[in-house]
């Protein structure tokens, strides 16, 4: 809401300062309403997900990266669904406050099995084991349920879906950027991908990089 407002204000500033290119005729309320209204993929993305055996499930996807913008998640789910429980799939960048973050969803969710914590194909990720160390209370205890060994996005996805759908509870993705794409093919969202150049740069395509890494330690 915050950035919608900002992108309203600097429109109306052009307006003002450059009636000529920018004029009321040519960009109306209407039209300022309608384009600040869309959001990129992955800010705050709801998708209701169909089951023929049982009722939809709703996921939210947010790259949400840092305490305030977890803050601010956190924050809208609440108003969005106030009554409803949510299940966190979460990865993080090592270089961000993974303490913060980690005890913020503790606090929202009922135990730590509703946040299951994943590895991003990225070398920037945050390894899991380290996430525990920062974060110990997320480390999941013997025989909690959901818990996988695999703690890849795909698995994580399946495993967390699973059981939001089967408990009628939201399920949110966030945590990096580094996440979305694999979890967006996790979820079966097809779309248009980025070159070999530009994936490498974003964080795809790394898994063999990071495990001949991996290997040669």
């Amino acid at each position: 809401e915050e950035n919608s407002r900002t992108a309203r204000a600097a429109l109306m500033l052009l307006q003002k300062k450059h009636p000529e290119k920018f004029s009321l005729e040519k960009i109306t309320s209407s039209i300022i309403q309608e384009g600040i209204s869309h959001r990129p993929s992955c800010r705050f993305e709801e998708i209701v997900m169909e089951n023929s055996n049982s009722h939809g499930c709703t996921i939210i996807l947010d790259i949400a990266h840092n305490p305030p913008a977890m803050k601010t998640l956190v924050a809208k789910l609440q108003a969005t669904y106030p009554s409803i429980t949510k299940r966190y799939v979460v990865g993080f960048s090592a270089d961000k406050d993974i303490a913060e973050i980690g005890e913020l969803l503790l606090s929202v969710v009922p135990d730590s099995s509703h946040i299951h914590l994943v590895e991003a194909v990225n070398l920037r990720a945050a390894k899991v084991e380290d996430i525990f160390r920062a974060v110990p209370r997320l480390r999941p205890q013997d025989g909690a349920a959901g818990v996988a060994i695999d703690r890849s996005i795909a698995m994580q996805v399946k495993c967390a879906r699973e059981i939001a759908q089967e408990k009628g509870e939201v399920l949110v993705v966030c945590g990096s950027v580094f996440l979305m794409s694999e979890a967006r093919l996790a979820l079966g969202i097809e779309e248009a991908r980025d070159s070999e150049n530009i994936t490498k740069v974003a964080g795809q395509g790394l898994m063999n990089c990071k495990e001949k890494l991996e290997a040669a330690k």
